[in-house]
C-alpha cells in the first residue's frame, strides 16, 4: 500500500500529469515521422507514404528475397543499367527520373550494398555501382573485409589503432555469416536507422526524471520531514516504498513507450526481415556486430533501460541527499543532453563514447570502432557500456536507500 501510496503521489501532481502529456505526444509524433519517412515512388513518378507505400515496397523488395548470392548480385548490375540506359533516367526532367527510380526500388537496397562494399569505407559514392562490372561484383564480401584493412593501413588512420585491435576488427568482419540473407526490413530500418527511437528515450527519460524527483525531496518542501522519520517504519519500509515508487514508475513508462512506439512502427511498415543481419542496411554496413534487427532493437531498448535506471537513480540520489527537486531534475538533462555536444571535441571524444547517454542510441553506434581492452581482451563500446552501468545502477540503487535513511532532522 506505501508503494501505490507513492507512486499516485507522484503521478497526481499537476506538473507531472503534464508531463506525461507531453510523453504522450512526443511518442506519437515519433510515430508519424518515423512511419512517414519510408516513402515508395509509383510508375507515374508521384511518391507515397504510410502503409499503402511499405505494402508496396515490400511487394517489390521481395523480388531478391533470399540469400544474396553472385548471381543475384550480377541480377542487381544488370538491372542497375538497364535503368540508367532507360529514357526516363536520361531526361532532364524530375519527375522522369523519378519513374526511373521507380524501377530501381526493388533493389534499391543490394545497390547500395554494392556501393558500399565496392566504394571507400568513410567515402560514399551513390554512383560507384555503375564502374562495377558482373566479374567484379563476385568479390563482393571480399571487399567488404578488404576495405576495412584498406581504411585500417591508411596514413591517417593507422596510428589510431594497435596491431592487436586491427586483427580484432577485421576478425569481426571476416565473422560475419555469408551470403547475407535478404528480405523487406524496411520497418526495423525505419525503426532503428533514424533518429526518432534514441529522441524518444532521451524525452522519456527527462520526463521520468520530473516525475520521480520528489520523490525523497517533497517532505522536506511540505516541512514534514520530521513526521515521515519519526513514524515506526520510516527509515526502513517507507524509505524502500519510495525506491519502489521511483523503480516501478521508471520501468512501466520506459517500456510503455518504447514497445508502443515499436509496435505502431511496426504494426504500420511491416514486421518482416528481423531476421535479416543489420549489415543489408546502409547505416551498418560497417557494423562490426554481428546481429539481426530483431536483436539491434533488443539490445537497444534493454541498453536505453539499463540507461534510464541509472540516470533516474543518481537524480532520486541527488533529491534525497540536497532535499531539492529542482537540482534533482537537472542531473537527467545533464546527463542526456550535454554529453553529445562535449564529445564533439575531439579531445573528449573517447571518455564521452562512455557516458550514460550512449545507452540511449546503442541503435546509432553500432558502426562505432570505439574499442576497449579489458582483463586481456578487446571489446566493442557497446559490449562494455551496458554490464558498466548496470553494475553501477546495483551500487547507487542501496547507497540511495543508505543515503536517506540515515537523513538527520533539523
Amino acid at each position: 500500500m506505501m508503494l501505490l501510496f507513492e507512486v499516485k503521489k507522484a503521478l497526481s501532481k499537476p506538473l507531472n500529469k503534464a508531463a506525461l502529456l507531453i510523453l504522450a505526444t512526443v511518442l506519437i509524433i515519433g510515430s508519424f515521422l518515423t512511419i512517414r519517412d519510408v516513402k515508395y515512388i509509383d510508375v507515374d513518378g508521384n511518391s507515397s507514404t504510410g502503409i499503402s507505400a511499405a505494402r508496396h515496397l515490400q511487394e517489390d523488395k521481395n523480388q531478391y528475397e533470399g540469400y544474396i548470392t553472385e548471381d543475384v548480385l550480377k541480377k542487381v548490375i544488370e538491372a542497375n543499367a538497364e535503368v540508367n540506359a532507360s529514357p526516363e533516367a536520361q531526361s532532364d526532367d524530375i519527375q522522369e527520373n523519378n519513374k526511373a527510380a521507380a524501377k530501381g526500388q526493388g533493389f534499391a537496397d543490394i545497390r547500395e550494398m554494392i556501393n558500399l562494399a565496392f566504394g571507400e569505407i568513410d567515402n560514399y559514392d551513390y554512383y560507384r555501382i555503375n564502374n562495377v562490372s558482373e566479374d567484379e561484383v563476385g568479390s563482393f564480401y571480399e571487399q567488404r573485409i578488404a576495405g576495412l584493412k584498406n581504411y585500417l593501413n591508411r596514413d591517417d588512420v593507422a596510428e589510431t589503432f594497435s596491431e592487436d585491435e586491427k586483427e580484432w576488427l577485421v576478425n569481426k568482419y571476416e565473422s560475419l555469416d555469408t551470403p547475407l540473407y535478404y528480405e523487406y526490413a524496411d520497418g526495423w530500418k525505419a525503426l532503428l536507422d533514424s533518429q526518432y527511437l534514441p529522441t524518444l528515450m532521451m524525452i522519456t527519460v527527462l520526463i521520468i526524471g520530473v516525475l520521480v524527483s520528489g520523490i525523497f525531496s517533497d517532505e522536506f518542501t511540505w516541512k514534514a520531514d520530521s513526521i515521515f522519520f519519526s513514524a515506526k517504519l520510516g527509515r526502513g519500509k517507507a524509505v524502500l516504498s519510495k525506491m519502489g515508487a521511483g523503480f516501478l514508475i521508471t520501468t512501466v513508462l520506459y517500456w510503455s513507450a518504447v514497445l508502443l512506439f515499436g509496435f505502431i512502427v511496426l504494426t504500420v511498415l511491416g514486421f518482416g526481415g528481423g531476421g535479416c543481419a543489420v549489415q543489408t542496411g546502409v547505416s551498418n554496413w560497417n557494423s562490426i556486430y554481428n546481429i539481426t534487427y530483431l536483436q539491434d532493437y533488443l539490445l537497444s531498448t534493454f541498453g536505453g533501460y539499463v540507461g534510464s535506471l541509472f540516470i533516474v537513480t543518481l537524480a532520486m540520489l541527488v533529491s534525497a541527499k540536497t532535499h531539492s527537486t529542482v537540482f534533482a531534475i537537472t542531473i537527467p538533462f545533464v546527463l542526456t543532453c550535454i554529453p553529445p555536444f562535449v564529445g564533439r571535441l575531439e579531445a573528449f571524444a573517447r571518455i564521452m563514447n562512455l557516458f550514460p547517454d550512449q545507452l540511449l542510441s546503442i541503435n546509432k553506434n553500432l558502426e562505432d570502432f570505439s574499442l576497449y581492452h579489458i582483463g586481456g581482451n578487446i571489446l566493442g563500446g557497446v559490449t562494455v557500456i551496458i554490464p558498466l552501468y548496470l553494475i553501477l545502477f546495483c551500487l547507487v540503487f542501496p547507497i540511495l536507500f543508505i543515503v536517506y535513511r540515515r537523513t538527520q532532522i533539523k
